[in-house]
């Protein structure tokens, strides 16, 4: 049987990286039977993007942003034109335009599969910076603290399929069942908290989260924001912060807002 997945990507203005990562991505190993469809949203790159993927990656959907996407809007954007799309899809994988596949990560992660024995799952993948040694994104389990709700504790990597609370989107593998179940990406969360807001969705499902056995990809971590100032300059984690705690934070939502926010700036 065929198992057809669709890749969502999302990029802007860094044309050498999401380049890179399509190759990553095109030089999977043992997925005999496996159809790979990239949807690549290019949110208004100026830097020769489209052109670039166009002549490299023919095969490849891509889809024109308005500039104002992000992260978030450009992977709901993606994953709209994947379900409208003449083919049917098993399974939709996030991929990060800076995250650059190990060749068996696919089939790591639909070994997902075997554990669950089911369709309705969602698959994660780690992350290590191209050093080979730090873990950078990846699966975390929630530490249920009254006061500080969305405080987490990382999951490394440890040869074996861990049950996980949340993720980053990093490397995301969702099968239609589960999108079935848990429904569409926020697009209120544009850049920041879509990933966790919808790995809350799926557990308040009841969908098991499994973190793959090892380190799957290559992503180095963002800088950390050093001040209040830099903080609030970056309108997207206040924006996106403040809806995310709204939207699950109950009663005390403002307070965990200050508290999330806070916690950018260690």
């Amino acid at each position: 049987m065929t198992i057809n997945i669709a890749v969502l990507i999302t990029c802007h203005n860094r044309k050498h990286k999401t380049i890179k990562c399509l190759e990553y991505l095109f030089k999977q190993k043992k997925i005999k039977d496996i159809n790979i469809k990239v949807f690549l949203v290019d949110d208004a790159s100026t830097d020769g993007t489209k052109k670039s993927i166009e002549n490299l990656f023919p095969l490849v959907k891509i889809i024109r942003g308005n500039g104002n996407l992000f992260w978030g809007k450009g992977i709901a954007l993606a994953w709209e034109k994947s379900l409208k799309y003449k083919k049917k899809f098993n399974y939709y994988l996030w991929l990060n335009d800076d995250t650059y596949l190990f060749p068996d990560a696919i089939k790591n992660l639909l070994m997902c599969k075997n554990i669950v024995s089911s369709d309705e799952f969602i698959s994660v993948g780690s992350t290590c910076d191209d050093n080979l040694k730090k873990r950078t994104y990846g699966g975390f389990i929630n530490l249920k603290n009254k006061i500080r709700v969305f405080k987490n504790k990382i999951v490394y990597p440890n040869k074996n399929f861990q049950f996980i609370h949340g993720f980053n989107g990093n490397i995301v593998l969702i099968p239609h069942k589960a999108f079935i179940k848990i429904g569409k990406f926020d697009k209120s969360l544009t850049h920041y908290f879509g990933d966790i807001d919808y790995s809350i969705r799926a557990f308040k499902k009841n969908i098991p989260i499994l973190l793959a056995p090892n380190f799957i990809g290559i992503c180095n971590a963002d800088k950390k924001i050093k001040n209040i100032d830099n903080l609030f300059l970056n309108k997207e984690i206040v924006k996106t912060g403040w809806i995310f705690c709204k939207k699950h934070g109950k009663g005390f939502w403002i307070l965990h807002f200050i508290s999330l926010i806070l916690s950018y700036l260690k």
